[in-house]
């Protein structure tokens, strides 16, 4: 075959790959082409993530996770006030609720909730153990009313108001949660005076300013309801 015939059949079967659409595919398709692709965001506003069970969940009391927050260090302390029974913390909850907590050498008292049964929790956001409990402690709040209230103090890391507002709602939670950061003072207390390491969750059942039964770590319902009808 002479030199221009197949030069004109070149020019041919080039026009009918393109008008056949096969080069356009065989770019697209491209390695290259893909992997310089990029995706913009759609929108800039973020939403908080949250999850039942955590990455990381460990009980080894030398291990900073989602189940142990560590201990409180003296730097961290605020300005206290203190009375002749004790250190006073005015705390108020995510949900707007002023809450004042009182030191005793036997417990704490709860100047809004006289003589009435108070779990007080320390608990974490992320922490699987901690999440297991919520049902717990909305059936206990359903269950005994007005004679029992629970105060959660959320310790695992910074929660913003938006972030704890998703949280109450997710988990249906009918109790006043505090941020720990306002309430560095108490968990200090706690940890000294009843050994808590940092482990989660751990509760504390008072009455009468007197801690009468506390838990590291998860809980049964029928251990918490026994302990509290004891009380009763």
């Amino acid at each position: 075959m002479k030199k221009s015939a197949l030069i004109k059949l070149s020019i041919l079967s080039s026009i009918l790959l393109l008008n056949s659409g096969c080069a356009f595919r065989l770019f697209k398709n491209s390695p290259k082409t893909v992997e310089s692709r990029k995706v913009m965001p759609t929108s800039n506003i973020s939403t908080p993530n949250f999850k039942n069970i955590a990455a990381e969940c460990s009980d080894d009391i030398n291990t900073v996770s989602a189940c142990n927050k560590g201990k409180i260090k003296p730097t961290e302390l605020k300005p206290k006030i203190v009375t002749s029974i004790g250190e006073i913390h005015k705390l108020k909850s995510f949900q707007g609720q002023p809450i004042t907590i009182i030191e005793k050498k036997t417990g704490y008292l709860f100047p809004q909730f006289k003589n009435k049964i108070v779990i007080l929790e320390m608990f974490g956001k992320n922490c699987s153990h901690c999440i297991k409990e919520i049902p717990i402690i909305n059936s206990l709040r359903r269950r005994y009313g007005n004679r029992l209230e629970i105060v959660a103090i959320q310790v695992e890391g910074k929660m913003s108001p938006f972030q704890a507002k998703a949280f109450i709602r997710r988990h249906h939670i009918k109790y006043p949660i505090i941020s720990g950061e306002t309430a560095t003072n108490l968990q200090y207390n706690i940890q000294n005076t009843y050994g808590w390491t940092g482990v989660l969750p751990f509760i504390m059942v008072i009455k009468n300013g007197v801690t009468e039964f506390s838990y590291k770590g998860e809980v049964s319902s029928r251990e918490l309801n026994r302990d509290i009808k004891s009380l009763m």
